[in-house]
């Protein structure tokens, strides 16, 4: 039976595209509504936490400024562009993982579904409180799994310090986007550093802690220097910093929420309950999600579940795999040498 690769390839770039035509109507429709929308921003003047995330809206500005486009149209194209980007990366993450490798034909279509299931039910909260910054959060967090689980390909030291520099310019780019999906990635990954399950990310244990505690402390610097420096005239108006209480004291902010959430916790159910063996960069990241998860519900609002959306759909991938593995629980690992052996397949 042929795999799923080619038909889930053109499955996942409709639901990017589809979302894409939903996502530009919403930019359009806020537009109309406020021609001045996200201008506020480019001009310093916005509401915090909005000022901060400047990371897409200034360089969106400045190709709109600079051609005919409009910043809805440009704004567009920066979600489509990182959704793509997002999916296909995440995708592969799958099938290159052990349980994937290991499966039947038929379990690897299953699998294929489930996490096309996912991403399907995940995307359309994209225009749910929209904001342009979203999927490119996506992306970055996906990228940055990928560097997690993949070495870059050179020899010696060289792929060492090139993987570590990628992903230390990747917690760059997403301080400037959203610094606390940077500080909560990194804070998991450090966190697993500090354990023996740091062994298997891309990078040596304690190289990887270095780097995580780096991109941690520049997350943390970059918001400081947009708060305090930048924009420290910024405020939150009438909305509290500390969302904690209204978030469980407002009954509606919970409806949304319960309606994103459930396949998050079933992954972290089954994580739970049966302790299966999964790979380090997958386990870092459900560390980073769980510290993420605390500061949304402190500081964020609930029902604004597109904040999620980086950690929900980074993880679509280790959700498929729980899935195939409660559809055969029989399934056996490969062993870590013929794994990193079958990434040049992958990429044929």
């Amino acid at each position: 039976m042929q795999g799923p690769k080619k038909v889930a390839f053109v499955l996942l770039a409709l639901m990017v595209l589809a979302m894409g035509f939903a996502d530009y109507w919403g930019y359009s429709k806020a537009y109309h509504l406020n021609p001045a929308d996200q201008m506020d921003v480019v001009a310093g003047t916005a509401l915090a936490p909005n000022q901060y995330r400047v990371g897409v809206i200034l360089p969106a500005w400045f190709v709109a400024s600079h051609t005919h486009l409009g910043l809805r149209h440009v704004f567009t194209g920066v979600d489509v562009a990182a959704g793509l980007v997002a999916v296909f990366s995440l995708f592969f993450l799958l099938r290159r993982s052990a349980v994937y490798q290991s499966a039947s034909s038929q379990a690897k279509w299953f699998g294929a579904a489930a996490f096309l299931f996912l991403v399907q039910f995940y995307l359309p909260w994209v225009t749910w409180y929209q904001r342009p910054e979203t999927l490119t959060s996506v992306a970055l967090v996906a990228l940055s799994l990928l560097l997690l689980t993949v070495r870059v390909s050179l020899p010696g030291t060289a792929g060492y310090a090139a993987t570590a520099c990628a992903l230390l310019l990747l917690a760059a780019a997403q301080g400037f986007v959203r610094a606390d999906v940077a500080f909560g990635l990194h804070a998991g990954v450090f966190l697993l550093c500090l354990t023996r399950a740091g062994h298997g990310l891309s990078l040596p244990r304690g190289l990887q802690r270095a780097v995580s505690g780096i991109a941690v402390v520049a997350a943390a610097g970059i918001q400081y220097y947009l708060m305090h420096v930048v924009y420290p005239h910024a405020t939150y108006g009438d909305s509290p910093v500390f969302e904690l209480i209204l978030n469980f004291k407002e009954w509606e902010r919970l409806i949304a929420f319960s309606l994103f959430i459930p396949p998050y916790v079933w992954m972290l159910s089954t994580l739970l309950r049966q302790r299966p063996r999964i790979e380090a960069p997958s386990l870092g990241l459900v560390f980073g999600s769980v510290t993420y998860m605390g500061m949304w519900w402190c500081v964020g609002r609930v029902e604004e579940v597109r904040i999620f959306l980086p950690f929900a759909l980074g993880l679509a991938p280790l959700t498929a795999e729980l899935a195939m593995r409660w559809l055969n629980p029989t399934v056996t690992e490969r062993s870590q040498d013929a794994e990193v052996g079958a990434t040049e397949k992958l990429l044929v």
